[in-house]
């Protein structure tokens, strides 16, 4: 004969879930991210007998100041992973959207990464135009542009959602789980 266990079945269960500083870290981060491939990531003076031009290198070319402009996409992985961060902070809304520090560490690592990307691109680009504009014999230094800090401030908010830990959510189970034991000395009937 079939018993009942009485083992008691939690009708409850916890998920792990990103607290609430963790989607907004994330959603700041990639917005950060986003915004920084379009300003000025660097800006060159070019020597004072050119004419007071300047170079201004953005993600997605370079301004040389005199009506051309050389396309470069170093923003491309930028948007990409801006647009990512975004997303998986507007899924994080959904109550299914489960969440682990593995997680935390990919998605937060990839803002930190693309941020850092994109402000070290702007950076060697500007110091490398720099020294091409001192080969005149005058001391030319490369100013840090917007787009820049708000690449690395985007870096920091993504760092931010690898910090916060995950918070844990009581789910309840869908549907109570009946188990029954069968004892030694019952017989096990076969229906047909």
């Amino acid at each position: 004969m079939a018993t009942e266990d009485t083992a008691p079945i939690p009708l409850h269960t916890t998920v792990a879930r990103p607290s609430v500083r963790t989607v907004a870290a994330l959603f700041a981060g990639g917005a950060l991210l986003i915004a920084s491939t379009f300003p000025d990531l660097a800006i060159v003076p070019l020597p004072t007998d050119s004419g007071g031009f300047r170079l201004a290198i953005t993600a997605w070319g370079m301004d040389l100041g005199l009506g051309h402009s050389i396309q470069q996409y170093v923003g491309v992985v930028t948007l990409i992973v801006g647009l990512a961060l975004i997303a998986v902070a507007a899924a994080s809304l959904r109550a299914e959207f489960r969440w682990t520090r593995n997680a935390s560490l990919i998605a937060g690592g990839l803002g930190v990464g693309a941020g850092l990307q994109l402000a070290a691109a702007g950076y060697g680009t500007g110091t490398v135009l720099a020294q091409l504009a001192s080969a005149s014999g005058e001391q030319i230094t490369a100013s840090i542009g917007p787009g820049m800090v708000i690449a690395l401030l985007g870096a920091v908010a993504s760092l931010l959602a690898i910090a916060f830990p995950p918070r844990q959510d009581l789910v309840p189970v869908e549907e109570p789980v009946v188990v029954e034991r069968l004892e030694d000395n019952d017989e096990v009937l076969d229906e047909e």
